[in-house]
């Protein structure tokens, strides 16, 4: 009974990570191209806000985000780590978060595939995609 209690739970895990990170941000009164506009206007401001938040000395202390070795490393291990590659992820998180915070100023909601409406046309893009009518 464990078993397939352990096996039923190890299902459920693994299906929740194989519908990946794909998402789209959807507005029900958004066209396609507005929703591209919006999302290319969000991504340059992330750029901008990124590039000014992550020239400031303190990151190339960090590990990267999201690093097993982060909770794990003496403070003199993470110092010794290749600053440009920490600074780039924590770039690339920050821009993330700035994006996502646009888009749900802009009244977007972030919808799995499997969640967007029939007749709604979409775009992929790296990470994510937009959807609009």
């Amino acid at each position: 009974m464990k078993a397939l209690v352990l096996v039923s739970l190890a299902v459920l895990f693994l299906a929740s990570g194989c519908s990946g990170s794909m998402f789209y941000w959807y507005h029900p009164d958004r066209t396609l191209e507005e929703a591209k506009a919006d999302y290319t206007a969000c991504w340059d401001e992330a750029r901008q806000k990124a590039a000014d938040m992550i020239s400031g000395k303190h990151y190339d202390r960090l590990p990267p985000p999201n690093s097993s070795s982060a909770a794990t490393s003496s403070p003199r291990d993470r110092i010794a780590a290749a600053p440009d590659d920490a600074q780039g992820a924590w770039r690339d998180q920050y821009e993330q978060s700035v994006v996502a915070d646009s888009m749900r100023a802009k009244g977007y909601m972030k919808l799995r595939p499997d969640r967007i409406p029939r007749g709604v046309h979409t775009k992929k893009y790296g990470q994510g995609g937009v959807a609009g009518r």
